[in-house]
């Protein structure tokens, strides 16, 4: 009989009075993103589903938990399996899980093989076929942490080995001697008139011989004879 339920919610989705969703259609789930989880919500006048997948956003390469809940408004309350498709988007082909109902909610873990848009179809049977889908990203996958600490740990060596090596280049520079330089003469400032020679000094005139006096007792004498 299950297989008979997937043949049918894939081939045709039952028209319903339900809510429309975007493009008026009826069979839309509604994927609201909230925190790190993603909220599942969608009804018509017989059924209500609702629930959650986390973590969110979900990631290539890593499981996420999907927990589903469906309800009816009239009548006895469903306990049927759900068929989970999951299906990258643009695909026709994907993984399939039918799941039974575990207390109260319909649970399944998936794996993404890929980033991008994906899709989740749901199909259940009450009175009608019932073929839902949504559609929601998948994330690139994170850093291993292994990796992450190695990237870390090579980073911090790098970053000692720069500062040894700029240490002792340093100490190199201080200690070799500074090559002598000749001491350059100043220029002239273009803008100051050059200076004068200094005069030669004049010459100071020379002074008379002072004349030897003579007493007059003295004058007239004239030496003797002998």
């Amino acid at each position: 009989m299950l297989p008979l339920m997937a043949a049918l919610g894939l081939a045709t989705a039952m028209a319903v009075s339900a809510q429309p969703g975007p493009g008026g259609r009826t069979d839309l789930i509604q994927m609201t993103p909230q925190d790190d989880i993603i909220t599942l919500r969608w009804s018509d006048t017989e059924e209500r589903l609702v629930g959650t997948l986390r973590p969110a956003p979900p990631r290539k390469g890593e499981p996420f938990k999907l927990a589903l809940d469906v309800g009816s408004f009239e009548g006895a309350p469903f306990e049927g399996p759900l068929i989970l498709t999951l299906r990258p988007g643009g695909t026709s082909g994907g993984e399939t899980r039918t799941v039974k109902r575990q207390g109260r909610h319909w649970e399944a873990t998936f794996t993404p093989e890929q980033e991008g848009p994906y899709q989740l179809d749901v199909f259940f049977q009450t009175t009608r076929n019932k073929s839902l889908h949504g559609t929601f990203d998948v994330a690139s996958a994170r850093i291993p942490r292994q990796w992450a600490w190695g990237l870390l740990i090579v980073g911090a060596l790098a970053l000692v080995g720069y500062t040894v090596v700029t240490l002792l280049k340093g100490n190199r520079a201080d200690a070799s001697p500074l090559p002598h330089r000749p001491a350059l003469s100043p220029s002239p400032c273009p803008d100051t008139p050059p200076s004068r020679p200094p005069s030669p000094p004049r010459p100071r005139p020379n002074p008379r011989p002072r004349q030897r006096l003579i007493p007059r007792a003295t004058r007239n004498l004239r030496p003797r004879r002998p």
